[in-house]
C-alpha cells in the first residue's frame, strides 16, 4: 500500500541515539506514561516509579528486540540549534520490521512530526522488508494516524491492537518534497545486541 504522507516539516531530522541521549530518554519516557502521571503531586514517588518503569522498559527491549535501530526525532531552531523532542525505535528484521516505541513529548505532539518519521520508517522498509508492524493500546489517538498511513488491524484485545502495513518498494517512493536532497542528512545506524539507546561503530543505512 502507498502511505499517505503527512506535511513534512522543513526543520526536523533523525539521527541515531547516542550515550549522552540517555537523559533526554529517561524524561520522554516519564512525560508521555499516563499510567504515572496521576504521581506527579509527589515528585519523589513519581521520579521513583519513571525510573524503576524507564529500567523494566529498557530491558524488555533489549531482551526482545536486541538489535533495534534507536533514533532520536529533533527540531532545529536558531535559540538552540538540535533539540531532541522524540524516539522512534524499530526492530528491523529480514521478513518484518516492527516499531517498538515512537514517543514524542507532550508540546511537540500533533505536529506532524511522528507521522513524518512514521513514513521516513516505512519507506525504508519498502525497500528492506516490505512488511511493518507495531502495537497500539485500543483508545491511543494515534491508531488513527497508523491507519491513514496504511496500517490495519491483525488482531486486539482489551489491551492491544496489533496493526501491519505492506509497502513494495514501488509503492513507497518518496513524494516529491521528500526528495533524495531532503534526506541527506537522514541516517539510521543499526544498534549492536544490547546497546540500545547507545551510539555505535557499525555501518548504517542510508534513508534516501
Amino acid at each position: 500500500m502507498n502511505p499517505s504522507y503527512e506535511a513534512i516539516p522543513a526543520n526536523c531530522s533523525l539521527r541515531r541515539a547516542r550515550a549522552e541521549d540517555d537523559e533526554f530518554l529517561r524524561r520522554l519516557f516519564a512525560e508521555t506514561q499516563d499510567s504515572i502521571q496521576a504521581f506527579r503531586m509527589n515528585p519523589v514517588l513519581f521520579q521513583q516509579l519513571a525510573e524503576m518503569q524507564y529500567h523494566g522498559r529498557r530491558q524488555s527491549y533489549q531482551a526482545e528486540h536486541p538489535q533495534s535501530v534507536d533514533t532520536i526525532l529533533c527540531v532545529h531552531t536558531e535559540e538552540v540549534g538540535e533539540l531532541p523532542v522524540g524516539r522512534l525505535l524499530v526492530d528491523c528484521r529480514p521478513d518484518c520490521w516492527r516499531v517498538v516505541d515512537i514517543a514524542l513529548l507532550p508540546g511537540y505532539q500533533r505536529k506532524g512530526l511522528g507521522g513524518w518519521a512514521l513514513a521516513l520508517c516505512m519507506h525504508k522498509c519498502g525497500e528492506e522488508a516490505g512488511r511493518i508492524k507495531l502495537s497500539v493500546r485500543p483508545g491511543n489517538p494515534a491508531r488513527r494516524l497508523y491507519e491513514r498511513l496504511g496500517f490495519r488491524l491483525i488482531h486486539g484485545d482489551l489491551l492491544t491492537v496489533e496493526m501491519e502495513a505492506t509497502v513494495r518498494r514501488s509503492a513507497a517512493a518518496l513524494p516529491r518534497e521528500m526528495s533524495e536532497a531532503a534526506l541527506v542528512q537522514q541516517t539510521i545506524a543499526c544498534v549492536p545486541r544490547g546497546t540500545i539507546g547507545h551510539s555505535s561503530q557499525t555501518g548504517s543505512m542510508q534513508l534516501s
